[in-house]
């Protein structure tokens, strides 16, 4: 035994002189208990996790090839921590899966399972992405997957250098059928620009067939404001653009993203057939009152359309929250959100709560987050 262990050393050592290559293990654990005002008609206690961020656990890696380039990868799972069941559709490895070739002068290519440009460079700038509330401070059921909630698979995606401050990311999920190579493919695009403390994006993403290209299954008849839409699009786009700009301990940032489900069969989910749009603009400020704590505030409207029936129905929706952080990695928060529908439209904080039998509901929340 003792042989075979000085033996293992030492091709760990070889392995690290050679290749010089590492492996960061890192993950999220966030739990708490939700009060909401109103699901189905009567109140109720949750405990949620993957609220202020979804719950992983993940492993990346780096190995220096020389000249500048370097092989990398990523694997990242989600789960629920109350249950410990698989998030994603029960993937091991549902929230990020590649591997690719990274160079400081030409850029990034890596191809598996990965995220699209209007969470990854849009949801940075909501309530949902810089404030504790997550996936309860969301853009109405979460239709412009501001909060993440899928990836895409199959995909192959570019991140170039920065320039003068400007970076940009293309991506290419393919779907392909027999006799039909674009179905359920998809494809993304996102600019950014960072000067000292401001930053601005723009994204976009389109996605054929969205109920069968995004397999996590995010849309059902249950979200009561974009599910029926999703499962009968043939086709879905989302372009956005939003900006921020930090003032010391204050940050302020608005975004503004217009989804549309077009093509949609009347025979599927919706009932209706031509196209439904979404606009959505919000703004959100976050303070750092102490070192250790942050105060938060958020409000969105978003309105729709109807083509075939000329129905409008819309969403204010206003966030709050308080953030203490422990330490560096450890951070216990209170959030309120409420919501308000019209249109024709039930409150429907989706993809967290069911929908509300009024135009009202209140989701208020304590949790505690951990980071390593």
């Amino acid at each position: 035994m003792r042989k075979i262990s000085i033996a293992f050393f030492g091709l760990l050592i070889n392995i690290s002189a050679h290749a010089q290559s590492n492996v960061t293990i890192y993950g999220i654990i966030d739990d708490g208990l939700t009060w909401s005002s109103n699901q189905g008609g009567h109140s109720a206690w949750q405990m949620q996790s993957s609220i202020s961020q979804g719950n992983r656990w993940g492993m990346r890696g780096v190995e220096d090839l020389g000249g500048g380039t370097s092989a990398i990868f990523r694997l990242e799972n989600g789960f629920n921590v109350n249950t410990g069941a698989l998030s994603q559709g029960g993937r091991l490895f549902g929230r990020l899966a590649y591997v690719g070739l990274a160079n400081d002068r030409y850029g990034t290519v890596t191809l598996g399972r990965q995220g699209e440009g209007i969470g990854d460079y849009i949801g940075t700038l909501s309530a949902n992405g810089s404030l504790p509330g997550g996936i309860l401070f969301p853009h109405p059921g979460d239709l412009d997957n501001n909060g993440i909630d899928f990836h895409l698979q199959n995909a192959i995606r570019y991140v170039s250098p920065t320039f003068a401050g400007l970076s940009g990311m293309a991506m290419y999920s393919f779907g392909g059928m027999a006799g039909d190579f674009a179905r359920d493919s998809a494809k993304s695009f996102a600019l950014q620009y960072l000067a000292a403390n401001l930053q601005l994006v723009g994204a976009y993403t389109e996605i054929d067939h969205p109920a069968t290209a995004v397999t996590e299954g995010v849309w059902t008849p249950t979200n009561t404001v974009d599910g029926n839409y999703g499962l009968a699009a043939g086709n879905y786009r989302v372009f956005g653009l939003g900006g921020a700009y930090t003032f010391g301990k204050l940050r302020l940032s608005a975004d503004w993203t217009h989804t549309q489900f077009g093509d949609l069969d009347p025979a599927v989910g919706a009932k209706i057939g031509g196209a439904v749009t979404f606009n959505i603009g919000e703004i959100v400020a976050s303070y750092m009152l102490t070192p250790a704590l942050q105060l938060g505030v958020a409000y969105s409207y978003t309105i729709a359309h109807v083509a075939e029936t000329g129905q409008a129905p819309h969403y204010h929706e206003m966030d709050a929250s308080a953030d203490y952080f422990l330490s560096k990695t450890t951070d216990v928060y209170a959030s309120a959100t409420y919501m308000r529908a019209g249109g024709g439209a039930v409150a429907d904080l989706a993809p967290v709560l069911a929908a509300s039998s009024t135009a009202n509901q209140i989701a208020l929340r304590i949790g505690i987050r951990k980071k390593f």
